[in-house]
């Protein structure tokens, strides 16, 4: 994206009151799981509960609690429930599920629109009890209006004013335009970012907003980009990358947190008379060291046990059945599945070859969506609906050898940022290069540096460039590739995608785990990494 100045700097309105002001901001986003990480001992919504209540009652004041997006989806909850758990959880995090907060603002993440239905996303507005803002999205059948709350009536505003603290904040939101659906609209292109990001904090200036605070959900380059046009901005509260984050651009800081409420972050924002506003954040780890808000926790556990009963009535089974054992650890969390091997990757990549008989496997780690560790002993039949959350089904096509190594360079380009168009493979060796600073890697892999394991043969060969490769995938990858930097894959937008080498009705790849589980010795997964991917750091 090309840069340019798309607006002149805006003179920060000074307080009105004199000495020094205080006020605190607490900050999460990209939150699945109710419950929180590795079976509630980390992370959860009644941790950050237990939070929010400690800073408000240590003599601080009131806390701003902004949400950056990715709530209501993707995750096994909602998919059964329609996200409903999700809201009512978070309506108690003031201490009453039936109050309005007005201290507490959420935007939309890309994955708020992945229910095709519009009624599910509206009917979770209308569930909230908290407020919701947006800059950039609008409902398509409101003719461009701000999306609404078909039960209040209620808009979805451009911007917000919060007096928290005896502290005038303004508020406003972008979300990235990476979901397509009917009924949503993005004004999304950098002009019109530029418009309307200029003419929400100038309005924001005019009600006399002493603090300007961005939240966004969106790639960490246009919170840089966002940053370095409008240094006015104080803090760029963002979401969708999964782990912490905390720079700084000129004066304004852009911070994320760990997703599932492993971590927030707690912003200290001071106010002196004639100078401008100064951000101070700071990353708390929510582990056993904050205690679980017994209210909060109460609806947390209703809440899996609604679950419980709904996978059963789905699937037949109680998610606590053990459906299989694993000898080494299978780690699922995002932080591990979206940057580098592991032999949860190995395990699913290894079945899809098998199934489809290909030279290599190649499975995006964002559809796996269980962000969490299985540890050697039982795997439940509840682990695995978080392996195929989505209802893929499986394809193999042909790709030539610099197909194949332009997959694996683009795989790895943003490891670093638990990207996650990462590819676990199967069928694959090969390494790769790291030099530059760690915030802004660069990667390489030459032609050299990747083996290939065709099927059938018992050894690796050297990539050749010239040779066509038969590789298996998921059908969001062939479909839908191209969303996450892959330009061969492009079948839903162009048919551009190589041509598919399966006939006939393709498997879905929840079959294909399940059969490939049924089928192992004492149903025992013997999986581990073995080096199939392997990081090179280069000396400065």
């Amino acid at each position: 994206m090309g840069l340019f100045a798309c607006a002149a700097p805006i003179r920060q309105a000074p307080g009105e009151n004199s000495g020094v002001r205080h006020l605190r901001i607490l900050q999460v986003n990209d939150t699945y799981k109710v419950e929180g990480l590795e079976n509630g001992t980390v992370g959860g919504f009644a941790r950050l509960r237990s939070l929010r209540r400690q800073l408000e009652s240590d003599g601080g004041g009131p806390v701003l609690l902004l949400h950056a997006g990715d709530f209501l989806y993707p995750s096994v909850m909602s998919k059964y429930l329609a996200a409903e758990p999700m809201v009512r959880v978070m309506n108690l995090l003031d201490g009453d599920g039936d109050a309005f907060d007005p201290n507490m603002v959420v935007t939309f993440g890309n994955h708020e629109f992945d229910n095709p239905d519009p009624g599910i996303l509206l009917g979770r507005i209308a569930q909230s009890d908290f407020a919701w803002i947006s800059s950039n999205v609008r409902y398509r059948p409101s003719q461009g209006a701000p999306l609404q709350d078909w039960d209040r009536r209620v808009p979805v505003p451009h911007h917000l004013l919060r007096d928290v603290n005896g502290v005038r904040i303004g508020l406003f939101a972008l979300t990235l335009n990476s979901t397509e659906q009917d009924y949503v609209g993005y004004r999304y292109t950098e002009d019109e970012r530029c418009h309307l990001v200029r003419t929400v904090i100038s309005a924001l200036q005019r009600e006399g907003a002493e603090v300007i605070v961005a939240l966004t959900h969106q790639d960490l380059e246009q919170d840089q980009w966002l940053a370095r046009e409008f240094p006015e901005i104080d803090l760029i509260a963002g979401g969708h990358e999964h782990f912490h984050i905390q720079e700084r651009v000129g004066k304004t800081w852009i911070t994320k947190a760990d997703a599932d409420n492993l971590s927030a972050i707690i912003h200290h924002v001071t106010l002196k008379t004639g100078q401008p506003p100064a951000v101070t954040p700071h990353r708390v780890v929510l582990d056993t060291t904050i205690p679980q808000d017994r209210l909060v926790q109460a609806e947390v556990d209703r809440s899996l046990e609604r679950l419980a009963t709904a996978i059963k009535k789905t699937t037949g089974r109680d998610g606590a059945t053990v459906v299989a054992s694993t000898i080494h650890p299978l780690e699922g969390l995002e932080a591990a599945v979206r940057r580098r091997e592991t032999a949860l990757g190995n395990f699913l990549a290894d079945t899809l070859r098998a199934r489809m008989r290909t030279d290599v496997a190649l499975l995006n780690a964002g559809g796996i969506r269980i962000n969490d560790n299985i540890p050697p002993g039982p795997v439940t039949a509840a682990d695995l609906e978080g392996l195929y959350y989505f209802d893929d089904t499986v394809v193999s096509f042909q790709i030539t050898g610099v197909e194949l190594l332009d997959l694996l360079r683009h795989s790895i380009a943003k490891a670093h940022l638990g990207y996650g168009g990462f590819l676990q493979v199967s069928g694959i060796r090969f390494r790769y290069r790291i030099s530059g600073p760690a915030e802004n890697p660069l990667t390489h892999i030459d032609p050299s540096d990747v083996w290939v394991q065709r099927f059938g043969d018992a050894r690796l060969e050297p990539l050749d460039l010239k040779r066509r490769y038969s590789a298996a995938a998921t059908d969001f990858l062939w479909n839908r590739g191209f969303a996450d930097g892959y330009p061969l894959f492009r079948q839903g937008a162009g048919g551009s995608s190589p041509p598919r080498l399966d006939h006939g009705s393709p498997p879905s790849f929840r079959s294909v785990i399940e059969e490939a589980l049924a089928l192992l010795t004492y149903r025992t997964i013997t999986t581990r990494i073995d080096g199939r991917i392997k990081a090179e750091i280069m000396p400065p």
